[in-house]
Order: structure tokens, then C-alpha cells, then sequence
């Protein structure tokens, strides 16, 4: 749809009514379009049959339209597909049971969006006919010519800016592509983006007010590919305003990640433990713009069981497991789609030679690790490993000689970071296998707050003494105390017990106690009240 001086989107219109004032693109000087071209192309209307935007078919069970189009909720909306006279029941009406669009679709300028695309998805597939996206990276060049078509309004006045009705039956006109410098100079750099959009239009040619979504093609019949949907312009059919269209090959990654299976993960890992394997994956997206998978899908081939797992998940336990049997784990990502080529690994539940753990914090940015080694008929290596999620930093491989007995370590960690929950674990090898322990998780430590503040009793005379009360305080403890006198505001040397005694030259002065108080979360000070010391 076009809004007059600037840009436009699509309102909603009936197919066979025009509106006065509408501003989304229909075809201006076109013909009826031939279905056997035309199969993949689906007509969005509300539940009530009024036609507003239009769209292809680019998988059995979803149709790519604009971005702009979401004007309804999904439930609200119905897709007619393998129909190309909206008043013939000939083709399928479909409901709609989601609609993605575009994550990075927003309108820097008004009226003129930005990765102007939207899928929605069919609650059954179609049988109509599914259209190619078309391939490459750049759009095509000035001058190729190219085809849209819709069921929006068939003519434009721009004296009243207004336009015609809609029609029932669809139509198509031939557009040719022009030159970027000429979209950029009748819209602005800041609205016309070379690289998602492009702009294509012939003499009283053009997509107008109800086409939004539609279909902009290469070719005919079979060898047909969807170079774009239509967006926006100025107006239709004015020869310094070229239709807008939002480019499919500037998106084809997020379309296809989209209707399409999910990647596999990308790497898996595997902890051995008694009875149990813990699994580990990575996912990482084809392109910036690729959705995440909605799930994964862990499997065990020789036992059957099987996890399900939402999107968010990079890790599962599995348990009851025998130990000593080799076990084939396999992880696939999920999504609307289906299912993606699983990634495998084998792995063999063992007794972990780690029989006891346990990580505190035990200072700022310290963690102190114990953990017992079960008696080992070999030499065995031990390391400590900290880090989030999956990421780990190891320190180096310790010696553990064979030994008969039970023998206790304590490892200190210094240097860690504390604005993250903190993971630990020990790992152990033998020869060149390695088996990781459960890991253990420490919150994020947090600083010492005063519940109740420092506070100083005694006799504030010569001869007396005065006692400094740390207060009560909150936190991750350890805590670490120190205290230090000050006299008129001033550091006395020395002074750093919890009492001090008050001395002739200290008559009419002020003394105070400044309290430190240190542990793993940070360092806090606080200052009790002075007192004025009496003669």
C-alpha cells in the first residue's frame, strides 16, 4: 500500500470493493492472471472473507507475505490458496495458526519497512502448487523484467489520491526493475535500502493499494522464482514513484530456516558418571537472522529413551544407567517443521573416581575446592575446571599416584569472576580418557550490606576507653574484619584493636571507628558517629 507524498502501507480492503483513501499497493494496468502461472499465490483475509493482503505459497504449510500485514491476530485470519477468482470455491481455505514475522522488521522511516516479511503458518498443508525462492545474493539487476500480482485496486487518481475498487479476480502486470539510484532519489536514502529492497515498475504499470504481500516473479509456471513481496511506494502507476518490494534472496536464510528443518546441533559432549551420563550441545545458526530451534530431542539408541526439551536447554542428565555398558547418545534439534539430522556420540557410564565434592567461597574472587580420590590401582590426573554453561577454563593436569587409600585435596582459585553464577568441577583421566564429575554451582556472591551499623560504647573521657562494635552485617561470607581509629578525621597509626584507650591529648578531639569488612561479593567500609572526648 502507498501513502500519498511518503511511503505506505497496506490497510485492509475487500477484494471487490475498493476504499477510498487506501494506501497499500493493488495492480494498476494488468490482465486476469492465468492460474496455471499463478498456483502458488494465497490471498489473506479475515474470517469474514474480506481480502487484505496477498501472499505465496514457499512450503505446504506456510505463505510468505508482509511484514506490514500482522493487522490480525492468527487466529483471526484465513489464507485462500489454489484460487485465483476469490468468488469460484475452488481453491482451499485455510486457517492460520501462527504468524512470524521478520525479527528484524521496523520502520526507521514511517511508512516504509525494513525487512518487510512475515510467514504464516497453516494449521494443514496446502495442495497447491509451492514456489522456489529465488537463489543468489544480490537482487536483480536494473532493467530485468519481472511480474506481480494481486487482487488490490485497479486504478489510482493521484489529483484526489484515490483509488479504484478491488477486483475478485487476479491480476498480474509485467514491472522492470530500475535503477537504485532512482528509488534512492524519489525516496531517500534514509527510507529506500538498497540492500533489502528494490524498486520496479513500467508506464501505468504498477502493484497498488491491496496487493501488499504479493508475489514479485522471475519466470512462469515451473521455472517461476519469488524475487519479493510487495511493500510500499507512492501513489501506483507514477512514473517518479517505482513500486517497493522487499527482497526474498536479502532473506532467504531466515525463510528457509524458518519453513524448513532446524540445523543440527553443532558439537555434543558427554560427562561420564555412576549410572549416569550428562550431555551437553552447542547450536549455532546458519545466519544472524536464522530462528532458534523450538526444541531438542535426545535419544539413546540401545535403550530407547528418549528427552524432549525446550529451545532454551543445552543440557540434560540422564540417569538409572548400567555401568560399563557403551551407549550411543544422539541430539536433534526440533521445530514446527520437524526434525533435524541428529548429531551422535557413545559414552559408558562409570564410577567417578571423585567421591566426595565440595566448592565454597571462601574470599573475594576465591574458591576453595575439596573433593576426595577413591583408592586407584593407576595413575591418575585431576583438574579443576571453572567457567559457565558450557564454557569451562581447566587449569592443569595435577598427578594422582596409585594409591590403596582414600586421599583428600583442597584446591584454592583465585582470579575468578563473581558476576556470574560459577560452575566447578574436577575432571580426571586416565591414559587419554577423561571423566568429568557432576559439576557444582555457586551463586553469585554478593556484597556485604550493614543490617545494623557500626556503633562505638564506652566513656568518651581522658582516661576512659571506648570499644568499636562492628554492627551486623549481610553477604556472602567469609567475611574478612578489620578496623582502624581515626582522630578528628584523621588516620591514628597503629590504631586498629577493637578498644582503644583515651589519652590526655586526645581532650576535645573527635574519635570515630571506620569498619572494613571484606568477602567474596566486594570490600565495603563504614564510619560510626564521632564522639567529642571530655576532659
Amino acid at each position: 500500500m502507498r501513502i500519498a507524498h511518503v511511503l505506505m502501507l497496506c490497510l485492509c480492503l475487500v477484494a471487490a470493493a475498493g476504499t477510498a483513501g487506501a494506501a497499500t499497493p493493488r495492480i494498476v494496468g494488468g490482465q486476469a492472471a492465468l492460474a496455471a502461472d499463478w498456483g502458488f499465490v494465497a490471498a489473506l483475509e479475515t474470517k469474514q472473507g474480506s481480502q487484505f493482503c496477498g501472499g505465496s505459497l514457499v512450503a505446504p504449510q506456510w505463505v510468505l507475505t508482509a511484514g506490514h500485514c500482522r493487522m490480525y491476530s492468527a487466529g483471526a485470519v484465513r489464507v485462500v490458496t489454489g484460487a485465483t477468482d476469490l468468488t469460484v470455491n475452488g481453491g482451499q481455505v485455510l486457517m492460520v495458526d501462527r504468524q512470524v514475522r521478520h525479527p528484524l522488521y521496523r520502520q526507521p522511516v514511517q511508512g516504509a519497512p525494513r525487512d518487510d516479511l512475515m510467514l504464516v503458518h497453516l494449521t494443514i498443508p496446502s495442495v497447491a502448487t509451492v514456489i522456489p525462492i529465488a537463489t543468489g545474493v544480490k537482487p536483480p539487476p536494473a532493467g530485468t523484467l519481472l511480474r506481480v500480482a494481486g487482487w488490490g485496486a485497479t486504478s489510482y487518481t493521484s489529483g484526489t489520491d484515490s483509488y479504484g475498487a478491488g477486483t475478485s479476480v487476479l491480476q498480474q502486470t509485467p514491472v522492470r526493475v530500475s535503477p537504485a539510484a532512482t528509488c534512492t532519489a524519489a525516496y531517500g536514502t534514509d527510507a529506500f535500502e538498497t540492500e533489502d529492497m528494490v524498486c520496479a515498475a513500467l508506464p501505468d504499470k504498477d502493484a497498488c493499494a491491496g496487493d501488499s504481500g504479493g508475489p514479485l516473479v522471475s519466470g512462469k509456471g515451473a521455472s517461476g522464482l519469488l524475487v519479493g513481496v510487495v511493500s510500499w511506494g507512492t501513489g501506483c502507476g507514477l512514473k517518479a514513484y517505482p513500486g517497493v518490494y522487499s527482497l526474498t534472496v536479502h532473506n532467504r536464510c531466515w525463510i528457509e530456516g524458518t519453513i524448513g528443518l532446524p540445523p543440527p546441533p553443532s558439537a555434543i559432549a558427554t560427562a561420564e558418571s555412576d549410572g549416569a551420563l550428562t550431555i551437553n550441545w552447542q547450536s549455532t545458526k546458519p545466519c544472524v537472522g536464522a530462528p532458534d530451534p523450538t526444541g531438542f530431542r535426545v535419544r539413546v539408541l540401545e535403550t530407547g529413551q528418549t528427552v524432549e526439551l525446550g529451545g532454551a536447554a543445552r543440557r540434560v542428565q540422564l540417569t538409572g544407567l548400567t555401568n560399563g555398558a557403551p551407549l550411543t547418545i544422539s541430539v536433534a534439534s526440533t521445530n514446527l517443521n520437524g526434525e533435524s539430522t541428529p548429531i551422535s556420540t557413545t559414552a559408558t557410564p562409570t564410577p567417578s573416581i571423585v567421591t566426595t565434592q565440595e566448592a565454597i567461597w571462601s574470599g573475594y574472587q576465591q574458591v576453595t575446592n575439596t573433593f576426595v580420590l577413591a583408592p586407584h590401582a593407576t595413575d591418575v590426573q585431576w583438574r579443576v575446571e571453572t567457567g559457565t554453561r558450557l564454557r569451562f577454563s581447566p587449569k592443569p593436569w595435577q598427578l594422582a599416584p596409585a594409591s590403596s587409600a582414600p586421599s583428600t585435596i583442597t584446591v584454592v582459585t583465585d582470579g575468578l569472576a563473581v558476576d556470574h553464577d560459577l560452575d566447578v568441577r574436577i575432571a580426571t583421566a586416565t591414559g587419554d580418557v577423561i571423566t568429568v564429575t557432576e559439576r557444582i554451582q555457586l551463586a553469585q556472591p554478593t556484597a556485604p550490606t550493614a543490617v545494623g551499623a557500626p556503633q562505638l560504647r564506652g566513656v568518651a573521657d581522658v582516661g576512659g576507653s571506648l570499644r568499636c562494635q562492628l554492627g551486623r552485617w549481610s553477604g556472602t561470607r567469609p567475611f574478612v574484619v578489620s578496623r582502624q581509629w581515626l582522630r578528628d578525621g584523621r588516620r591514628i597509626v597503629g590504631a586498629t584493636n577493637p578498644s582503644i584507650e583515651i589519652q590526655q591529648t586526645d581532650a576535645g578531639s573527635t574519635l570515630a571507628c571506620r569498619v572494613s569488612i571484606s568477602g567474596p561479593g566486594g570490600r565495603v567500609q563504614q564510619t560510626t558517629d564521632r564522639v567529642v572526648v571530655g576532659a
